[in-house]
């Protein structure tokens, strides 16, 4: 039988306060480590100046010694262990055979002496045992055998050190503390805005398209993960609006054609045998079904430009000569029609880019506007280098594009009123419009005066 099991708090669960623990673990242990650091600074330096205060006094018992003799010392010495109310002092003054001639110590220490004539001991082991502490004290011997013995009770030092040591713990456990709660606070506070993020991405995974993350204006890490999530949805719901309309487009505007084709084909079927009918009746069908795959080719150039999967097939190229091999394609139906087409170009400009994309996009502009330019009219292809950009453009003197309908002309299968008696399938602008995207251009549309003028601005990378 598995024991129960109690699933933690989400809180506890969340990656930010596992966090929060551990940068305040992290910051306890170095705290510890500072604050040994501190402490044994601190004795080390109160010993220093226990060490600094006994040989002062010892400095002034030498003197004493030189100018009044033993007994003056042991008379100063007297004087001043009775003076120490507090017993902070420890003197013992000998003679070369051990005899006590002064102090207020009873007896020699037996722990062995240190470099320099230092050692340490417990005073409890002599005299009355008032002091209850430690000494640290410094041996001396005189120039003729008397010992002197002087020190200090480490008992203050110790006090000193046990409050700083008691203040550096109080303020330990408040920094642990005030890290717990403050990491409890901040951790519940980002996880607000990560359970808000989910329940939008939820939102959206329900079918609410239109749903997106707010942003608290801190302008901080989750606002700038909101504000990508917000424009990538937007590009999303821009996708799948283009998609239905697609969908819808094509149903609309592949009904009529695969109608045509099958009426086509009843009628043939239908008809008394007749060769020339039947031929006649195949190459309508024929026709019709070239502008079906024209239709579907043109779908899946806007598609390959669109997925950027033609990016790879980027490669330095030259725009002017881009620009006279379409004019030169378009040159025999242009002449047909009484159109004057023309190709000025700057040269020496390098572009990067996919030319087989790039002369399908011209291809088109110069297309529609050879199509719909009226005859003794005129269409131009201009390349020009701009600051930091490059500028090809056609211009044409048609019929043009009402300014509000100039956004509009850019989506799939769109096509104007005026335009439906022309052949065409309403992907011309929509495939321009992939392919500059897909180079980072601009693409412009504005009023000619009278006709259209067409403009797509590559920019180039600083030199």
């Amino acid at each position: 039988m598995r024991p129960a099991s109690f699933p933690l708090p989400p809180l506890l669960r969340a990656t930010i306060f596992r966090m929060a623990l551990s940068y305040l673990g992290i910051f306890t242990v170095s705290a510890i480590a500072l604050l040994a650091l501190v402490s044994w600074t601190t004795s080390v330096f109160i010993e220093w100046q226990i060490q600094e205060t006994v040989e002062a006094e010892t400095t002034g018992l030498s003197e004493q010694y030189r100018e009044r003799g033993i007994t003056g010392m042991a008379e100063v010495i007297g004087s001043r262990a009775s003076q120490d109310l507090e017993r902070r002092a420890v003197y013992l003054l000998s003679s070369p055979d051990g005899t006590r001639l002064a102090g207020n110590l009873f007896g020699w220490p037996t722990e062995s002496v240190a470099e320099g004539g230092w050692m340490r001991f417990p005073i409890e082991r002599f005299g009355e045992g008032r002091f209850g502490t430690d000494i640290l004290a410094r041996l001396y011997i005189l120039p003729d055998g008397h010992k002197l013995l002087v020190g200090r009770s480490l008992h203050e030092a110790r006090r000193v050190k046990s409050a700083i040591n008691r203040a550096l713990g109080w303020g330990l456990a408040l920094t642990i503390l005030l890290g717990i709660v403050g990491g409890y606070l901040t951790s519940r506070h980002m996880l607000q805005r990560v359970d808000s993020m989910s329940r939008t991405a939820r939102r959206i995974v329900g079918g609410d398209m239109a749903s997106r993350m707010k942003l608290s204006g801190a302008r901080d890490e989750f606002d700038q993960l909101a504000a990508s999530f917000n424009d990538m949805m937007d590009e999303i719901e821009r996708l799948v609006d283009n998609i239905r309309t697609v969908t819808d487009n094509i149903a609309h505007d592949l009904r009529t054609p695969l109608n045509r084709l099958r009426s086509r084909i009843d009628v043939a079927l239908l008809a008394e045998p007749d060769a020339a009918a039947l031929r006649r009746t195949l190459e309508e069908t024929l026709a019709e079904a070239d502008n079906l795959l024209a239709t579907f080719n043109a779908l899946l150039a806007i598609s390959n430009a669109e997925s950027g999967q033609r990016l790879h097939s980027f490669e330095p190229l030259d725009p002017a000569r881009l620009a006279e091999d379409v004019v030169e394609l378009y040159e025999p139906l242009a002449e047909d029609k009484g159109i004057s087409l023309s190709c000025h170009a700057d040269i020496g400009l390098q572009l990067d880019g996919d030319r087989h994309l790039l002369f399908q996009a011209l291809a088109n502009l110069v297309d529609n506007a050879v199509k719909y330019t009226p005859a003794q009219g005129r269409v131009a292809v201009t390349v020009a280098g701009l600051d930091q950009a490059i500028e090809i453009a056609v211009t044409d003197s048609g019929p043009g594009i009402p300014k509000e309908a100039c956004g509009r002309v850019l989506d799939r299968f769109v096509r104007l009123d005026q335009t439906r008696s022309t052949p065409g399938n309403g992907l011309g602008l929509s495939l321009v419009r992939a392919v500059a995207h897909l180079h980072g251009a601009a693409l412009n549309l504005d009023d000619n005066g009278p006709g259209l003028k067409v403009r797509m601005t590559f920019p180039l990378p600083p030199a």
